[in-house]
Protein backbone atom coordinates (compact mmCIF):
# COMPACT_ATOMS: atom_id res chain seq x y z
CA UNK A 1 0.00 0.00 0.00
CA UNK A 2 1.29 3.44 -0.88
CA UNK A 3 0.15 6.96 -0.16
CA UNK A 4 0.59 10.05 -2.29
CA UNK A 5 1.19 13.36 -0.50
CA UNK A 6 0.39 16.55 -2.37
CA UNK A 7 1.93 19.88 -1.48
CA UNK A 8 0.69 23.42 -1.95
CA UNK A 9 2.57 26.70 -2.00
CA UNK A 10 1.20 29.67 0.04
CA UNK A 11 -0.29 31.15 -3.12
CA UNK A 12 -2.27 27.97 -3.80
CA UNK A 13 -0.20 26.46 -6.61
CA UNK A 14 0.83 22.78 -6.33
CA UNK A 15 4.30 21.86 -5.09
CA UNK A 16 6.29 18.72 -4.38
CA UNK A 17 6.74 18.04 -0.63
CA UNK A 18 10.38 17.97 0.47
CA UNK A 19 12.24 15.19 2.27
CA UNK A 20 15.35 15.52 4.41
CA UNK A 21 18.44 13.29 4.08
CA UNK A 22 16.77 10.63 6.26
CA UNK A 23 13.75 10.67 3.91
CA UNK A 24 11.43 12.19 6.49
CA UNK A 25 8.86 14.72 5.33
CA UNK A 26 9.89 18.28 6.13
CA UNK A 27 7.33 20.56 7.75
CA UNK A 28 7.77 24.15 8.85
CA UNK A 29 6.33 25.90 11.85
CA UNK A 30 3.72 28.49 10.77
CA UNK A 31 5.29 31.21 12.93
CA UNK A 32 8.73 30.61 11.41
CA UNK A 33 7.19 30.64 7.93
CA UNK A 34 5.53 34.01 8.56
CA UNK A 35 8.85 35.42 9.79
CA UNK A 36 10.66 34.04 6.75
CA UNK A 37 8.14 35.71 4.44
CA UNK A 38 8.72 39.08 6.18
CA UNK A 39 5.16 39.33 7.51
CA UNK A 40 5.77 39.12 11.27
CA UNK A 41 6.21 42.14 13.54
CA UNK A 42 6.88 42.72 17.22
CA UNK A 43 6.56 45.71 19.54
CA UNK A 44 7.22 46.26 23.23
CA UNK A 45 7.22 49.20 25.62
CA UNK A 46 10.74 50.44 26.20
CA UNK A 47 9.81 52.06 29.52
CA UNK A 48 7.06 51.45 32.06
CA UNK A 49 3.67 53.19 31.92
CA UNK A 50 0.83 53.56 34.42
CA UNK A 51 -2.34 51.97 33.08
CA UNK A 52 -5.80 53.46 33.38
CA UNK A 53 -8.29 51.98 35.85
CA UNK A 54 -10.85 49.95 33.94
CA UNK A 55 -11.60 49.58 30.25
CA UNK A 56 -10.64 52.97 28.93
CA UNK A 57 -10.44 54.78 25.59
CA UNK A 58 -7.75 57.05 27.02
CA UNK A 59 -4.04 56.31 26.67
CA UNK A 60 -3.85 52.53 26.89
CA UNK A 61 -0.28 51.39 27.54
CA UNK A 62 0.24 49.83 24.08
CA UNK A 63 -2.30 49.56 21.25
CA UNK A 64 -2.43 47.83 17.89
CA UNK A 65 -4.74 49.61 15.45
CA UNK A 66 -5.51 48.51 11.91
CA UNK A 67 -6.57 51.63 9.99
CA UNK A 68 -9.64 51.46 7.77
CA UNK A 69 -8.58 50.84 4.18
CA UNK A 70 -5.22 49.31 5.12
CA UNK A 71 -5.80 46.35 2.81
CA UNK A 72 -4.40 43.88 5.35
CA UNK A 73 -5.61 41.69 8.17
CA UNK A 74 -3.51 41.55 11.32
CA UNK A 75 -3.11 38.13 12.94
CA UNK A 76 -2.33 38.31 16.65
CA UNK A 77 0.23 35.68 17.58
CA UNK A 78 1.15 36.71 21.12
CA UNK A 79 0.22 39.31 23.73
CA UNK A 80 1.94 39.82 27.07
CA UNK A 81 1.98 42.21 30.01
CA UNK A 82 4.64 42.65 32.67
CA UNK A 83 4.63 44.67 35.89
CA UNK A 84 7.67 46.20 37.59
CA UNK A 85 5.64 47.82 40.40
CA UNK A 86 2.97 46.16 42.56
CA UNK A 87 -0.66 47.23 42.17
CA UNK A 88 -2.34 49.32 44.85
CA UNK A 89 -5.40 47.08 44.45
CA UNK A 90 -5.72 43.67 42.81
CA UNK A 91 -6.59 44.00 39.13
CA UNK A 92 -7.63 41.80 36.23
CA UNK A 93 -5.43 42.15 33.17
CA UNK A 94 -7.52 42.02 30.00
CA UNK A 95 -6.97 41.68 26.30
CA UNK A 96 -9.48 44.23 25.01
CA UNK A 97 -10.73 45.14 21.55
CA UNK A 98 -12.57 47.87 19.69
CA UNK A 99 -14.62 46.38 16.85
CA UNK A 100 -16.64 49.29 15.45
CA UNK A 101 -15.18 49.45 11.95
CA UNK A 102 -16.84 52.79 11.11
CA UNK A 103 -15.82 54.61 14.32
CA UNK A 104 -13.33 57.45 14.46
CA UNK A 105 -9.71 56.62 13.76
CA UNK A 106 -7.30 55.72 16.54
CA UNK A 107 -4.76 58.46 17.21
CA UNK A 108 -1.76 58.70 19.48
CA UNK A 109 2.03 58.47 19.72
CA UNK A 110 3.54 56.12 17.15
CA UNK A 111 6.14 53.72 18.46
CA UNK A 112 9.63 53.77 16.98
CA UNK A 113 10.79 50.48 18.49
CA UNK A 114 8.55 48.04 16.58
CA UNK A 115 10.42 45.72 14.24
CA UNK A 116 9.88 43.24 11.47
CA UNK A 117 11.12 39.92 12.85
CA UNK A 118 13.03 39.26 9.63
CA UNK A 119 15.75 41.35 11.20
CA UNK A 120 17.87 43.42 8.88
CA UNK A 121 15.75 42.67 5.82
CA UNK A 122 14.56 45.20 3.27
CA UNK A 123 11.11 45.09 4.90
CA UNK A 124 12.53 46.37 8.19
CA UNK A 125 9.32 48.30 8.83
CA UNK A 126 6.58 48.34 6.21
CA UNK A 127 3.81 47.50 8.65
CA UNK A 128 0.22 48.59 8.01
CA UNK A 129 -1.11 47.73 11.48
CA UNK A 130 -0.05 50.68 13.66
CA UNK A 131 1.36 50.34 17.19
CA UNK A 132 0.61 53.33 19.44
CA UNK A 133 2.13 54.16 22.81
CA UNK A 134 -0.49 56.60 24.11
CA UNK A 135 -3.55 56.13 21.94
CA UNK A 136 -6.94 57.73 22.00
CA UNK A 137 -9.52 55.11 21.06
CA UNK A 138 -12.90 56.02 19.55
CA UNK A 139 -14.66 54.25 22.46
CA UNK A 140 -13.85 52.17 25.51
CA UNK A 141 -12.91 48.66 24.36
CA UNK A 142 -14.50 45.36 25.30
CA UNK A 143 -12.55 42.68 27.17
CA UNK A 144 -12.34 39.38 25.29
CA UNK A 145 -9.73 37.49 27.30
CA UNK A 146 -7.89 37.47 30.62
CA UNK A 147 -4.09 37.41 30.76
CA UNK A 148 -3.91 37.25 34.55
CA UNK A 149 -4.33 39.20 37.78
CA UNK A 150 -2.01 41.91 39.08
CA UNK A 151 -1.51 41.71 42.86
CA UNK A 152 -0.43 44.01 45.67
CA UNK A 153 2.36 41.97 47.25
CA UNK A 154 5.96 43.15 47.15
CA UNK A 155 7.47 41.91 43.92
CA UNK A 156 11.05 42.23 45.18
CA UNK A 157 10.73 39.15 47.40
CA UNK A 158 11.22 36.68 44.52
CA UNK A 159 14.18 36.38 42.12
CA UNK A 160 12.14 36.92 38.94
CA UNK A 161 8.62 37.24 37.59
CA UNK A 162 7.51 35.88 34.23
CA UNK A 163 5.36 38.07 31.95
CA UNK A 164 1.65 37.33 31.64
CA UNK A 165 1.99 35.97 28.11
CA UNK A 166 -0.54 34.17 25.94
CA UNK A 167 -0.08 32.75 22.45
CA UNK A 168 -3.01 33.15 20.06
CA UNK A 169 -1.16 31.57 17.13
CA UNK A 170 -2.69 33.92 14.58
CA UNK A 171 -6.22 33.01 15.67
CA UNK A 172 -7.34 36.55 16.55
CA UNK A 173 -7.82 38.70 13.44
CA UNK A 174 -7.38 42.47 13.64
CA UNK A 175 -9.47 43.68 10.71
CA UNK A 176 -9.31 47.20 9.20
CA UNK A 177 -10.99 49.70 11.51
CA UNK A 178 -10.45 47.65 14.67
CA UNK A 179 -8.01 47.96 17.55
CA UNK A 180 -6.53 45.87 20.33
CA UNK A 181 -5.02 46.81 23.70
CA UNK A 182 -4.13 45.33 27.09
CA UNK A 183 -6.03 46.97 29.95
CA UNK A 184 -6.33 46.60 33.72
CA UNK A 185 -9.36 46.81 36.01
CA UNK A 186 -7.38 48.95 38.47
CA UNK A 187 -4.49 51.28 37.70
CA UNK A 188 -1.12 49.56 37.62
CA UNK A 189 1.73 50.54 39.88
CA UNK A 190 3.28 53.88 38.93
CA UNK A 191 5.16 53.63 35.62
CA UNK A 192 5.27 49.89 36.07
CA UNK A 193 3.38 48.26 33.19
CA UNK A 194 4.97 47.09 29.93
CA UNK A 195 3.27 45.22 27.07
CA UNK A 196 4.35 43.10 24.11
CA UNK A 197 2.65 42.03 20.86
CA UNK A 198 3.70 39.71 18.04
CA UNK A 199 1.51 40.10 14.96
CA UNK A 200 1.47 39.00 11.35
CA UNK A 201 0.11 40.98 8.40
CA UNK A 202 -1.57 39.08 5.55
CA UNK A 203 -3.76 39.95 2.58
CA UNK A 204 -7.19 41.11 3.68
CA UNK A 205 -9.37 38.26 4.93
CA UNK A 206 -12.97 39.19 4.10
Amino acid sequence: MSMEILGQLPGGSPATPQLNFDKYLITQDAFARAVEKGNMYAVANQTGVTSQAGLSATTPVLTLANPAGSGVTGRLWMAAAHFEVAFAAAASVWLAVGTNTIAAVVTGTLTTAHRNLKLGGTNAQGNKVVPFLAATLPAAPVAIDLLGVGLTGAITTVPALAPMAKWYNGGTLIQPGTNLSIQTSAASGTSGMLCVYFWEEVSLIS
